[in-house]
């Protein structure tokens, strides 16, 4: 283990405080905020290319209407990320219960990176069918 990874010991409960804070978070815009407009991606308004988050919001509202399937046309790694993170904390909390036996899903130090490489991936394919075809997505 290099010094200074994160391991099982530290993502488990960090990936439950941030599911609390972002269903907080989702919580507090519906229903104190009256789930106002989200302002449109500042890139995008600017300089008219996608950034690497663009559609992102639009993913996260469309998995909250129940719509997999817009999500995943909206922003596919922000489905990828959430998927991911909902069977890392299913199966890492069945394996605590059964008593650290069975199957669990651990963390790779290696899935950051990854992750940032499927949003820039994202990016660079919807730019180039934006730019290159004239394909808006």
């Amino acid at each position: 283990m290099q010094r200074g990874s994160m391991t099982d010991r530290e993502a488990y409960p960090t990936a439950w405080i941030t599911l609390a804070v972002l269903v907080l978070l989702y919580l507090l815009w519906r229903f104190a905020l009256g789930a106002p407009t989200v302002s449109r991606c500042w890139v995008w308004e600017h300089w008219h290319v996608y950034c690497p988050g663009c559609g992102g919001t639009r993913a996260l509202m469309a998995l909250a209407q129940g719509r997999v399937g817009a999500a995943l046309w909206y922003h596919t790694p922000v489905v990828i990320t959430l998927a991911l993170a909902a069977i890392y904390l299913f199966s890492q909390t069945a394996w605590r219960l059964r008593g650290k036996r069975g199957w669990v899903l651990r963390y790779d130090r290696r899935w950051p990176m990854v992750l940032v490489g499927l949003f820039l991936a994202n990016c660079v394919v919807r730019n180039v069918l934006w730019l290159g075809l004239g394909v808006p997505l």
